[in-house]
């Protein structure tokens, strides 16, 4: 049986950590067009589900900013972190920061909203 020499399994153990480190680099990207169309889905998914499960009546407006990642995991797919504009009931505007899992072109109830939080506006 062969032995491995020390400079290969070296050279071995620099490829998993630069793969490693590859991989969490990847993290978020920026969305370079909030006004793709694939955006502006998942911004009205996002109020639309948000406003359907606590029963208030927000008006979305846009997608302010976003960044996207791909999902971890066996499911595959997509986060998306957007920052969305609405119109709440009284008329006044506000944001917030959504966070949506989903793959682009499946059917719809696949899609999971994971978050939905105000931003605090100077």
């Amino acid at each position: 049986m062969a032995r491995s020499s020390p400079l290969f399994l070296l050279g071995a153990a620099l490829a998993v950590v630069a793969a490693a480190a590859a991989t969490e680099a990847a993290g978020w990207a920026p969305v370079a067009d909030v006004q793709e169309l694939v955006i502006q889905q998942v911004g009205r998914f996002a109020v639309l589900v948000y406003s359907l499960a606590h029963h208030t009546d927000l008006a979305y407006v846009g997608v302010a900013r976003g960044e996207t990642e791909a999902a971890a995991g066996g499911a595959g797919g997509t986060n998306y972190r957007l920052a969305v504009a609405v119109t709440k009931p009284d008329g006044s505007a506000a944001q917030y920061e959504c966070l949506v899992w989903g793959v682009p072109g499946s059917r719809l109830d696949t899609w999971k909203l994971r978050r939905f939080r105000r931003i605090r506006l100077p």
